[in-house]
């Protein structure tokens, strides 16, 4: 992959990983969830706030995964 590819990836991984973070924010109304994990989750009061959260980390750790590969 040439440079020019790879930090273009880097940079789109880089916005994903933003808007999931945010999303993350929004739902679970701090930041305390990236010191808690997933276990966080846990104790939203609604079954579709948990839902989205672990999508949104999901995708976070998705996201890590392939930053580490390249």
């Amino acid at each position: 992959m040439s440079v020019s590819k790879s930090k273009n990836l880097e940079r789109k991984l880089d916005n994903f990983a933003k808007e999931a973070k945010n999303e993350l924010n929004n739902v679970c109304g701090s930041s305390l969830w990236e010191s808690l994990g997933f276990v966080f989750f846990d104790q939203l009061e609604d079954s579709e706030k948990i839902a989205k959260a672990n999508f949104y980390y999901g995708q976070l750790q998705i996201i890590n995964e392939i930053k580490f590969l390249i």
